[in-house]
């Protein structure tokens, strides 16, 4: 017989006999798509976590310049910065001037920014205006939800301003003080608030003093002038804030002052609660457990609306990044005790050891 073209044709060897096509079967091809799909879930977390983590590390290493800007214009001016300066004059109006992320620009590698601006004129004016909406990112804590999304005039940090700031009163009375709720502080209990009698007046001006590190000035008016160095803080450099994250500050929308350059108490300086019952710090009166409940809490107003709580907020998990006077910088619990917290406020708290108003010593392992 004649073999045909086809009987030539060789087909591949099997052991049994039968031709069989190479590939993966279905049953092959689910098993390995569910072993992917395992190995991205374990792996999702893991990146996450090594982001957040990233963004934790961007926050802390922001809040550690800060702190050496700072100490900077410390050793160049002999004196911190104040938190904020107004427009004060005795008769006229006032303003908003600028606050101590303006003070400290030429040490965070801003001199440019700096330079441009008109220290004789107002955030609001012409010039400075644009110069308050720059992004600049060291004052942005990455972990902060709340930061502009259009990259503009923001900012995530905040100085410790102790219980409060100073105001003028409706009577005309300057410098003076009240804690962030509005209520006037009677620091001496003689149930004498910004009288306008100087005698009166001052000694309220000095305790208040005590409790923070920094303040609101006037700006070249004169009449309120407070401010620390390094060489007034009393209760050791190690054991004082400096400046801490308020996710709660910056950028607001709708607001052309809601800046980082804005002098406004809510906005550049965070408080510890007042441990005076309405202000009163007579004997009997004082609770420096309410230094950390309620809306003066840590973290208390993290989700409210910016310029609203002037308290330590971040969207890190239990607590705050907080910077020291020495420049250290550490993770501060959210439930921490009202009287350490108030303490480490405080850069004369020692001062007040003979005093309704003494403070609980402080040693290294109280927070």
């Amino acid at each position: 017989m004649r073999q045909t073209e086809n009987d030539c044709r060789e087909t591949p060897n099997h052991p049994n006999g039968i031709s069989k096509l190479s590939g993966f079967s279905m049953v092959e091809l689910i098993v390995v798509m569910a072993i992917i799909a395992l190995l991205i879930s374990l792996a999702i977390p893991a990146i996450t976590k090594a982001r957040v983590a990233a963004r934790r590390i961007q926050c802390v290493n922001n809040l550690r310049n800060i702190s050496f800007a700072i100490m900077q214009f410390e050793q160049n001016n002999h004196r911190f910065p104040a938190s904020g300066y107004y427009f004060d004059p005795l008769t006229g109006p006032g303003g908003s001037h600028h606050s101590w992320a303006v003070s400290i620009l030429p040490f965070v590698d801003q001199n440019n920014l700096y330079d441009k601006w008109d220290f004789d004129k107002p955030i609001t004016d012409i010039v400075n205006e644009p110069l308050a909406r720059s992004y600049i990112p060291v004052y942005i804590c990455p972990m902060d939800l709340s930061r502009s999304k259009e990259k503009e005039s923001d900012q995530s940090y905040a100085v410790n301003g102790g219980w409060g700031f100073t105001i003028r009163t409706g009577s005309g009375v300057g410098d003076c003080p009240m804690n962030w709720h509005g209520s006037r502080l009677d620091f001496n209990g003689d149930g004498q608030t910004c009288s306008g009698d100087q005698s009166l007046d001052d000694l309220d001006r000095k305790i208040f003093k005590m409790t923070g590190l920094f303040f609101l000035e006037n700006w070249k008016y004169g009449g309120t002038e407070r401010h620390h160095s390094m060489n007034s803080i009393k209760d050791g450099t190690s054991q004082t804030f400096l400046v801490t994250e308020n996710v709660r500050t910056g950028y607001s929308p709708g607001s052309k002052t809601s800046t980082f350059a804005s002098p406004d108490p809510f906005l550049s300086a965070f408080y510890v609660g007042d441990p005076c019952l309405n202000g009163d710090c007579s004997g009997g009166n004082i609770d420096y457990s309410r230094c950390n409940l309620g809306d003066n809490q840590i973290n208390s107003g993290l989700w409210g609306a910016e310029g609203r709580s002037p308290v330590p907020n971040s969207f890190h998990a239990s607590g705050v990044n907080m910077a020291y006077a020495d420049g250290h910088v550490s993770f501060l619990s959210e439930t921490i005790n009202g009287a350490i917290y108030a303490a480490l406020a405080s850069p004369q708290g020692m001062l007040l050891s003979d005093t309704p108003l003494a403070q609980q010593i402080v040693s290294g392992d109280s927070f």
